[in-house]
């Protein structure tokens, strides 16, 4: 009985996928090419993944031409957002060998093949490596592609908002509505102007008490009912969202 609870508890964590804020973050770290064996990374991945990962996942999709891939670049290149103006990765094969020793002096010879795998993006007709895109133009690529292509059951995505400037923070949270509608996006923010694209019915208070530790209640349950209905009338006569939150009106509910 035991076991079965602990197997469903790991089901369910195993269903879920974390963004954080910075995962995408400085994509200056990103390598300009990734060498792979049968398909899988040469040398182990650094703890701090978040880039390698992303162009490794999309090499793969790009190779397999999945319809999650084809579902992405329509939306980021110029059918879609206009991100970029295409994409490619460059295949260079470098076949290498070794010869093992065994006891008695019997060798052999192994042969290897490795691939270089060379990621190229081009935005305005120029070509460019993936850490020489802007912190917002990697973070926005890397976001858009796990929403449409994560199958996870419930996805956590920590500020959206940051390092992305607001005409592309736009097109994600159009994304983010769009596939919560196939699966569960729950997205934590700091950001007026992501509020004013969402519906109060849709928003989720967070607020740590002292008695209580942190607690999570939908919006409409956090205020008082005369207070959600002037929120309410304020939003249908001239106000928006983040602006009434800016004000302070959401910290005495």
């Amino acid at each position: 009985m035991i076991q079965g609870l602990l197997a469903e508890v790991n089901s369910f964590f195993n269903g879920i996928n974390y963004y954080s804020a910075s995962q995408f973050s400085d994509p200056s770290r990103c390598p300009v090419s990734l060498e792979l064996e049968e398909e899988r990374p040469l040398r182990r991945m650094r703890r701090d993944v978040g880039h390698e990962t992303f162009i490794l996942d999309l090499y793969r999709a790009y190779k397999e031409k999945s319809t999650g891939y084809k579902r992405f670049f329509n939306t980021v290149s110029k059918e879609g957002i206009g991100l970029i103006d295409d994409m490619q990765f460059l295949d260079l094969e470098m076949p290498s060998s070794y010869y093992k020793v065994e006891a008695g002096g019997k060798y052999s010879k192994i042969e290897r093949n490795r691939l270089l795998v060379v990621p190229r993006f081009t935005i305005n007709n120029i070509e460019l490596s993936p850490n020489q895109l802007s912190e917002g133009t990697f973070k926005t690529l890397a976001l858009i592609y796990y929403i449409l292509t994560d199958d996870s059951r419930l996805l956590l995505i920590e500020e959206p908002e940051v390092c992305v400037h607001h005409g592309l923070l736009s097109s994600i949270i159009s994304l983010i509505e769009t596939q919560s509608k196939r699966k569960q996006i729950i997205m934590s923010t700091h950001s007026d102007f992501v509020l004013d694209h969402l519906d109060p019915e849709n928003l989720l208070l967070v607020r740590w008490l002292p008695e209580k530790g942190t607690i999570a209640r939908p919006l409409n349950k956090s205020m008082r009912k005369n207070d959600y209905q002037a929120l309410r009338n304020y939003l249908q006569e001239s106000g928006n969202l983040g602006e009434y939150w800016k004000e302070g009106g959401l910290e005495d509910g």
